[in-house]
């Protein structure tokens, strides 16, 4: 899956928006996850919370940056894992935060978060999504042809 030049435009200029008031954008989206039951343990302290933020928004700029190369971006993610590891994230921890990331951008954007943006970022944050699952929980999202045909072939004769 690939991120066209535009999407890409997209993304890069919509976090441009967002970053000079980047600690809003993360209270508005801690309010976010409250409402879901997690695993992922934030910090309570206000220190470290604004250490996450910074950590966040460097994370972002550099994600959204590696994303035309998406085997360097695998790279990357698997160097900064530990920091998310630490949160202690479940597998659905990383797909709601990833939900709440896209209903916080629209809050945040406002008008300017139309279709073609919530496309984008949806696209953008699959992506990560994925490779996050990959590195953290040695999960994937990819099915070996083979494998595929082979478990479908069984289907049909334990049918038969």
């Amino acid at each position: 899956m690939s991120i066209s030049p535009y999407q890409y435009q997209l993304l890069t200029q919509s976090f441009a928006t967002l970053q000079p008031n980047f600690h809003c954008f993360c209270v508005s989206l801690r309010t976010q996850l409250n409402r879901y039951e997690m695993q992922l343990q934030l910090p309570q302290s206000n220190e470290q919370l604004i250490t996450i933020e910074h950590r966040l928004s460097k994370f972002i700029q550099e994600a959204l940056y590696l994303l035309p190369q998406q085997e360097q971006l695998a790279q990357f993610i698997y160097t900064n894992a530990h920091r998310l590891a630490q949160l202690k994230p479940s597998e659905r921890d990383i797909s709601v935060l990833c939900n709440t990331m896209i209903t916080t951008l629209q809050l945040h954007l406002g008008a300017q978060f139309t279709l073609a943006l919530r496309n984008a970022w949806r696209k953008a944050l699959h992506i990560f999504a994925n490779i996050i699952k990959s590195v953290l929980f040695k999960s994937s999202n990819v099915v070996c042809l083979g494998q595929f045909r082979a478990h479908k072939q069984k289907l049909t004769s334990t049918i038969s």
